[in-house]
């Protein structure tokens, strides 16, 4: 048995040692890693979207009503969600169209837009980021400049994702884009 590691194998040289817990090692920092980059994509599209859904599902309890089955519920509060994203793309359509034909028009889809799809989502953030604060911390400086530097980032993240002002549109949502684009031309 080797004193200084009492883990080692027998008859496992110290190389071998050193390099069977680097590799252990490394496993176990990817591993966290791994963990950390899914919970952070469930945040991104949870903030992303979620908010859409939150209102497709209330959409649906109001629609149905509250004693309705669950299934039901979640399968309108699905499709009232498409719906949604249906008329923003609708819109982005619009925006490309009137872009095309130089009317300054454009600027009013894409305010409602963006702060629909940004600002709303970058309010959330803010408010979730601020809460993260002692309510007697909240007016300090720091408090103030992470939730702004939180709602800025964020509002140019989810902008980034969206890009109302380029032709980009997830296939599913293709024909609501196409009909927007059509009505405005």
């Amino acid at each position: 048995m080797n004193w200084n590691n009492p883990d080692a194998d027998p008859g496992e040289s110290e190389e071998d040692y050193e390099a069977r817990k680097r590799e252990e090692s490394e496993a176990a920092t990817g591993l966290m890693f791994m963990v950390v980059e899914g919970f952070i994509f469930v945040l991104k599209i949870t903030a992303i979207f979620g908010m859409f859904f939150y209102v497709g599902f209330l959409l649906s309890q109001k629609f149905w009503g509250e004693e309705t089955d669950k299934f039901k519920i979640w399968s309108f509060s699905l499709l009232f969600t498409y719906l949604i994203f249906c008329i923003i793309y609708f819109f982005k359509g619009t925006i490309i169209g009137l872009q095309a034909k130089k009317r300054k028009l454009w600027i009013l889809p894409w305010v409602i837009c963006v702060l629909i799809c940004c600002i709303i989502p970058a309010f959330i953030v803010k408010s979730f980021v601020a809460g993260m604060f002692n309510l007697t911390e909240r007016q300090g400086l720091l408090c103030i400049g992470l939730s702004w530097g939180a709602f800025i980032l964020f509002s140019l993240y989810v902008y980034g994702i969206y890009q109302f002002k380029t032709p980009t549109v997830p296939k599913i949502l293709y024909w609501s884009y196409a009909l927007g684009f059509k009505v405005s031309l």
